[in-house]
């Protein structure tokens, strides 16, 4: 009875141990992000903090919002990779306009 009891407790101890690293995880996800709302001193300071994974996530979600404001359909990776340099270079020169403006107007209107 005392090696089934000791069994169990171990196995408790282990699943614990286990669920700890996942629950770590969760806490550890990124925050919303509301692009009407952060200004883009505020989108390049999070950019350079963010690492690259997280960094092409956020620019394809602009992209994706842009294209369905423009009406776009299509993916072009060269043009991504010139919006993303242009949104960074324009917020650098309006750094309290909302990063939502600044990308509608180098995303859409140029």
């Amino acid at each position: 009875m005392k090696g089934l009891v000791c069994r169990l407790l171990c196995a408790c101890l282990l699943i614990a141990a286990m669920a700890v690293p996942a629950l770590a995880k969760k806490s550890q996800q990124p925050q919303n992000i509301n692009f009407g709302a952060i200004t883009c001193k505020e989108f390049v300071v999070e950019m350079a903090d963010s690492d690259e994974e997280s960094v092409a996530f956020i620019l394809m979600w602009l992209d994706g919002y842009l294209s369905g404001v423009s009406g776009d359909t299509t993916l072009n990776w060269k043009t991504l990779e010139g919006f993303s340099g242009a949104l960074m270079e324009a917020c650098a020169k309006k750094p309290g306009k909302k990063v939502l403006e600044v990308a509608k107007e180098v995303g859409i209107n140029n």
